[in-house]
């Protein structure tokens, strides 16, 4: 297994708390991003039509639908 890495043995540790910490950084840093287009959408106070707020829980959904047909598709 320490071969296929190419590191050390010694620094494998290392090497996985520094990649987690840079996915939970990431993590972080889409939320801000996220929180950050949001309070200027309600800040600007602009007009929605009906149909714009239908857009996050289809896309939620559909996202859903996909992971599990491509789940159950494997089997």
């Amino acid at each position: 297994m320490v071969a296929e890495v190419g590191l050390p043995h010694n620094a494998i540790p290392l090497a996985l708390l520094f990649f987690n910490v840079g996915v939970e950084i990431g993590q972080l840093l889409f939320i801000a991003a996220a929180s950050s287009v949001i309070a200027l959408a309600r800040r600007l106070r602009l007009p929605w039509p009906r149909w714009a707020e239908l857009i996050p829980p289809y896309a939620i959904g559909g996202a859903a639908m996909f992971w599990v047909i491509q789940r159950i598709s494997a089997f």
